[in-house]
């Protein structure tokens, strides 16, 4: 294939997966079944009691069986405080939880369950970390086993050179 239609079918499929992107963006929260925290901070907390959600928020406070959380909008404001009863995941004040449970009153959520998304506020540092590492040690050994031809605009298998001198004198013993 000649490096011009390559080129042109690479900008037409970034494009679409460009289009792709920002449809997914603009549509996400019109298709999510439970009420984000810009819907809470809009209406609150009132014609959601009785109902079952998934939230998530940040912990402000931790008591035995009770966590506070802070659920936030897309603007980084507070949407909602609400005391979360039934936590059964150990986590830190600054930590991030997802709860789902129903919302008892405007400012209650019995959890039916609770996942720990950051239990404190370093877990995300070490996350993004260890994903950096992963990723520089995958594209070290991409290249090290394939270089690129930017003649062709391809990969290609490295070639190794050896010297079949001290081959040969390795194999005589």
């Amino acid at each position: 294939m000649h490096l011009q239609k390559r080129r042109i079918i690479v900008a037409l499929l970034l494009a679409v997966l460009g289009g792709l992107c920002v449809h997914y963006g603009a549509t996400y929260d019109e298709n999510w079944p439970h009420p984000t925290g810009d819907q809470l901070q809009e209406q609150g907390p009132e014609p959601f009691v009785g109902e079952r959600m998934l939230l998530f928020g940040e912990v402000q406070t931790v008591d035995a069986d009770t966590i506070t959380i802070h659920v936030i909008d897309d603007n980084d404001n507070v949407a909602a405080k609400l005391k979360v009863h039934g936590a059964e995941k150990p986590v830190e004040p600054g930590g991030v939880v997802q709860v789902y449970g129903v919302i008892e009153s405007e400012t209650e959520l019995h959890a039916n369950q609770t996942v720990v998304v950051n239990r404190n506020p370093s877990a995300t540092m070490y996350k993004l970390g260890t994903s950096v590492v992963g990723l520089l040690l995958a594209v070290a050994y991409f290249f090290r086993q394939w270089q690129i031809d930017f003649e062709k605009l391809a990969f290609k298998p490295r070639t190794t050179t050896h010297d079949s001198e001290s081959e040969e004198v390795h194999h005589r013993g």
